[in-house]
């Protein structure tokens, strides 16, 4: 079976690890499938993708959009001479590709894939959609073959956004966690330093890490037996100003951009880990740290009920600073309190690269 991917969001140099779960998903089909993506790559970057797919370039100095239409029709037509025609096409997120997808789908008569990971179509952010992003988003949908979200929550807001995607088949494939990397936490540190972990962004509109902050300071007036441990892409002067204003730097540190394995580390030293954001899809960090049978705290929003429970997590509600102290000064005495393999074994049945990459097979031999 020849599967060929298209992935939306890409590595790039200024972006190293862009849409980098989409590569895990394609990942876990493993030898079962012959995997080959199709996209347009810079000059003299290699992405690291840590994917087993082979990558076909696009080639094109022209970034319009009618001349990338025509660069990736002509990259596919040299993919059919030298592969064959291919079974499937498989769209990992509709914004910018879905028109390339849909007209290659269409010209070949391929079945077409749709998947999506993108926040948009979240009730907090559907009112910012322009005109002409609804009518590539209803273009799409209206000619994919099949549809699949992380979550339950996202395809529920795709429907409501895109009318038309409510009526194509769907499917649940939800986020991988390299389970081998996430392993189980040996942490039994007698250390009277917790640590609490957040990895993230660290933007504000969706992570609310200056929610995060104000709750911390306020724990720090009570007690100063821990540290919050921050990894992050990118800089957030807001932030750091305000740790130094409020000097907290002895419990709030910024890690900056960690590798996976090192996530993975920092995960084992850390009591539980912490997301307190405004919206989301089903996010990596909270599986990947109960692959690692680390408890979370984190709030209801998106998919995250559809994977957090009272085994694995505190949820807390959105926004709300004085809650999040309390549970924070609560895990800080409780946290040991959870079953380390039983949240790990709860996360495997859902998140391991065999798992996902068995949904995959299945959605593509129903399509054929």
């Amino acid at each position: 079976m020849l599967v060929v991917h298209i992935p939306s969001w890409f590595p790039i140099p200024e972006k190293p690890l862009n849409g980098n779960f989409i590569f895990r998903h394609i990942e876990s089909l493993g030898d079962q499938v012959r995997s080959v993506i199709l996209h347009h790559v810079h000059d003299g970057f290699t992405p690291e993708t840590a994917c087993n797919a082979e990558l076909f370039p696009v080639k094109t100095d022209n970034t319009g959009k009618l001349a990338l239409v025509r660069a990736y029709e002509a990259a596919f037509d040299e993919l059919v001479r030298q592969y064959g025609r291919p079974d499937i096409i498989h769209l990992h997120v509709v914004l910018p590709l879905g028109p390339v997808a849909v007209r290659l789908s269409r010209k070949h008569r391929i079945p077409l894939i749709v998947s999506e990971h993108w926040t948009g179509y979240l009730p907090i952010n559907r009112p910012q959609l322009s005109l002409p992003t609804r009518l590539i988003l209803r273009h799409t949908f209206r000619n994919a073959t099949h549809i699949t979200a992380v979550s339950q929550n996202l395809l529920d807001n795709i429907a409501a956004t895109v009318p038309a995607a409510a009526h194509k088949p769907q499917t649940v494939v939800g986020n991988v966690v390299d389970t081998k990397l996430f392993s189980l936490s040996d942490n039994n540190s007698q250390d009277s330093k917790k640590r609490i972990l957040h990895v993230s962004t660290i933007e504000n509109k969706a992570k609310n890490i200056m929610g995060i902050l104000r709750a911390v300071k306020a724990v720090s007036a009570q007690r100063t037996d821990f540290e919050l441990n921050i990894v992050h892409d990118y800089a957030n002067e807001e932030a750091v100003r305000f740790v130094q204003d409020n000097g907290l730097e002895s419990i709030v540190h910024f890690l900056g951009r960690k590798t996976p394995a090192e996530i993975a580390a920092l995960l084992r030293q850390s009591n539980f880990f912490l997301l307190f954001s405004n919206y989301e899809n089903q996010p990596c960090v909270l599986l990947e740290s109960f692959c690692t049978g680390t408890p979370v705290i984190t709030t209801p929003v998106g998919g995250i009920l559809e994977i957090a429970d009272a085994k694995n997590a505190v949820i807390v509600t959105p926004r709300d600073e004085t809650q999040l102290a309390e549970k924070v000064n609560f895990m800080l005495d409780h946290a040991n309190n959870y079953q380390p393999a039983v949240i790990r074994d709860q996360a495997l049945a859902i998140c391991s690269p065999e798992i996902i990459g068995k949904k995959w097979l299945e959605i593509y031999r129903r399509l054929l």
